[in-house]
């Protein structure tokens, strides 16, 4: 269980997700049956009516709203005239465009292909049809086609309206007003020519502002017509919406509607006509649908009337029912999480004064092996005699509800908190005993939080919640423990959370800092390298150590962000000492992720380090849980160029296998075999054998926690490669690093080397 587990969390109902969900029993489910079976006749009745009803309803919301003739005339006006308004605004923009394109040839326009600028483009049902290109004194620059030479006397009246109104005329759409904001001006209408009328546009070639019109261009006039013809009228009237438009020039002929055009000074140039559909009018029969549809509602409402009353009987039993099975563990039988939190509730309302309510949380340990081992079947029966093994040994007024899969809770009232333990410590050992089922014999034991009411909490939450603590504190303490809440368990919980939440803001501001403890060569005088070790000083706690916020940041999911941050940290001071290798720490966490590998390559390349001046430090504990993933991860790195030490051997699951199988460089002895050199002959004799082990694969050996001066010195007779310890410095700064480098500080001082050096000198041989 999680120990954050609040009451927005209890809703959700873990206790019905067990670990196989075998389903309802074969009684429940004929009796779910058989009480639904009115449920379902009512429905259906129910559903007919409805039917019925939406039938009328349809009806009646197609008479009353049927179309008025008259109103759809209107309204196809109303589409005609705009569809008509945004083709001429479409003309106008097209005469303006190219308006502003001659404007910025100046003189130069006439010299150039004009066709590129009266050649019409975009869709061809909106093409203009001709173009005229007129000087100041009224004669023609340019024309599309090329081969019309003469300017229809209809469009160069407009065009000198236009020149002597040099304003927008009544029938100026909005948007053509807006264009006559801009230093050139265009304005379009709908002319008479001799054949049929045209929409023209005429637009002044004007400069812009950042190119002045100069010379010829300066006094142009673009002219753009298009003849009402048509592909015109067939591309209106999809727009529009209506069928067959037409125009008329002579009367309002025609069969159907018509609308009126008129041109910008109010005269009338024509009229658009267009067919309406045939109106078959409504159907006699329809008129009678509401009322057979009422009859029809009100038959289908009295025999679901009827329906409901006979299944009425059955919905109190189906509620029972689907009320059990909300509350009860199908696989079971007990409470399920919802109705355990429920009768707590209750227990705590009604507890006497001289009474002690206990809560127990009952965590089977190691359970999801059973699974994964034996199958889920022997899991479910293991589950099962698990629940009566637990209803032996608890009280008989004990609640007791499964919580989760393998979690169970028990719901008691004591007259001490010893009898609360004693009780727990026998269903610890009730449940010790082995499992023999189906011929396997399991042995399953349980981890058990306890949470006294009132000395622990008097609400249900904060009671499952502090027991739940106390079965995670059991839980790491060993298999089968018993552990009763006390406040130490929750400033530990809280204490973690405040050193997430400071270490992610020590992160976020680069509050933490990179220490190097130096390594020598074996005859302790040399310095070969250096590990860098991440260091945090709180504001207000002070220093804390790497043990306590590194395990909080791999829980916390902080371990990546921070493993980068050394990893650059350190590459970075290390290009102050060139001659030395610097060593860092990988996390399993680190190793596991699949971005490693280029995040190293991205610092090795932002730092300028030679990869082989980098060793990078890893544990056992990447190499059990996947063991190809990690041999994967490690063969990248080293193509990188940098090397690889296994950090901490001999003091996890060491195996030789490991060591001959993963690209490996370098071997780190656990300074729990440098401690005991010179107090325990079976110290010497198993550094040796690592030593030996590292030289026979072809590794060198550092031997890390080197404190005395005779640690030193066994250590070189067996053969170490490197040290590093007390003895030849501490962790420092960069800085301070940096000095003792040039210092030649980081060796024993002259009096301990020279007699180390006559006590070597006595034991050579």
């Amino acid at each position: 269980m999680d120990p954050a587990v609040d009451s927005g969390r209890e809703s959700a109902d873990r206790s019905d997700q067990t670990v196989s969900h075998p389903g309802p029993s074969p009684g429940q489910t004929s009796t779910w049956r058989l009480a639904t079976r009115p449920v379902s006749r009512s429905l259906l009745a129910l559903a007919g009516a409805l039917a019925c009803g939406l039938v009328c309803v349809a009806a009646v919301v197609f008479l009353v709203a049927h179309p008025d003739k008259d109103v759809a005339v209107e309204r196809m006006r109303a589409a005609i005239g705009r569809a008509f308004v945004e083709y001429r605004s479409v003309l106008g923009n097209a005469a303006l465009s190219r308006a502003q394109a001659i404007a910025v040839q100046g003189s130069d326009v006439l010299s150039l292909d004009v066709d590129t600028y009266l050649a019409p483009t975009g869709l061809p049902r909106f093409h203009h049809r001709a173009a005229y290109l007129i000087r100041p004194d009224g004669s023609l620059a340019a024309s599309y086609p090329a081969a019309e030479r003469q300017i229809p006397a209809a469009v160069a009246g407009f065009v000198s309206s236009v020149r002597a109104d040099g304003a927008p005329g009544r029938g100026t759409t909005r948007s053509e007003a807006a264009l006559l904001d801009r230093a050139v001006q265009v304005q379009t209408d709908v002319v008479p020519l001799e054949r049929e009328p045209a929409v023209v546009a005429v637009a002044q070639v004007a400069g812009t502002a950042k190119r002045p019109a100069a010379g010829a261009a300066s006094g142009l006039t673009l002219v753009l017509v298009r003849p009402i013809d048509p592909p015109l009228l067939k591309a209106l009237g999809d727009m529009a919406g209506v069928r067959n438009l037409r125009f008329d020039v002579e009367s309002e002929s025609g069969d159907g509607p018509v609308h009126t055009q008129t041109d910008s000074r109010g005269r009338i140039v024509g009229w658009f006509g267009w067919e309406l559909p045939a109106n078959e009018g409504v159907p006699p029969w329809l008129w009678l649908l509401p009322s057979v549809g009422g009859a029809a509602f009100l038959g289908f409402a009295a025999l679901s009337f009827v329906q409901i009353r006979r299944a009425a009987s059955g919905l109190e039993q189906i509620e029972c029912e689907l009320r059990r099975i909300a509350q009860e563990d199908p696989l079971t039988g007990m409470p399920n999480r919802r109705k355990i939190i429920a009768v707590l509730g209750l227990a705590l309302k009604e507890r006497r004064p001289d009474e002690i309510l206990v809560f127990a949380c009952i965590d089977l340990d190691a359970f999801k092996e059973v699974n994964e081992v034996l199958g889920h079947d022997i899991g479910d029966r293991v589950i099962a005699e698990v629940s009566e093994r637990l209803r032996a040994a608890l009280p008989d007024s004990a609640s007791i509800g499964r919580i989760d899969g393998d979690e169970f809770a028990a719901v008691t009232t004591v007259r001490s908190s010893g009898d609360a333990l004693d009780i727990a410590h026998g269903c610890a050992l009730g449940l010790a005993a082995p499992f023999h089922v189906r011929g396997q014999v399991v042995h399953v034991t349980a981890s058990i939080g306890l949470a006294l009411a009132p000395r622990d909490g008097t609400s249900a939450h904060e009671l499952i919640r502090r027991a739940d603590l106390a079965a995670r504190a059991a839980k790491k303490a060993g298999r089968g423990h018993v552990l009763a809440f006390h406040h130490g368990l929750e400033d530990e919980i809280n204490e973690r959370r405040f050193i997430e939440q400071e270490l992610r803001l020590a992160l976020a501001r680069g509050a933490l800092t990179v220490a190097y403890q130096p390594i020598v060569a074996g005859d302790g005088l040399r310095m070969v390298g250096a590990e860098a070790l991440v260091r945090w000083h709180h504001h207000a706690r002070g220093n804390i150590p790497p043990g306590v916020f590194v395990a909080v940041a791999e829980q916390a999911g902080l371990m990546i962000e921070l493993g980068e941050f050394v990893l650059r940290r350190a590459l970075a001071d290390a290009r102050d000492w060139p001659d030395l290798f610097i060593a860092i720490n990988l996390s399993p966490i680190q190793v596991r992720d699949r971005g490693l590998v280029r995040a190293v390559a991205s610092a090795l390349a932002d730092s300028g380090i030679e990869p082989s001046r980098v060793v990078l430090e890893i544990t056992e504990g990447v190499l059990i849980d996947n063991p190809e993933e990690a041999k994967l991860r490690l063969k990248e790195l080293r193509a990188l160029g940098v090397k690889i030490a296994l950090d901490d051997f001999g003091s996890g699951y060491s195996s030789l296998s490991y060591l001959r199988r993963l690209p490996i460089d370098k071997l780190k002895i656990d300074k729990e075999f440098v401690s005991p050199l010179g107090r325990s002959a079976n110290g010497g004799v198993i550094l040796q054998a690592i030593v030996a082990l590292g030289r026979a694969l072809g590794l060198s050996v550092l031997a890390e926690g080197v404190e005395t001066e005779e640690q030193r010195l066994l250590l070189r007779l067996a053969g170490c490669d490197e040290m590093q310890g007390f003895l030849f410095a501490r962790p420092m700064p960069a800085s301070s690093f940096l000095d003792s480098i040039r210092r030649g500080a980081a060796r024993p001082t002259d009096v301990v080397t020279h007699a180390a050096d006559e006590v070597a000198s006595a034991l050579e041989p």
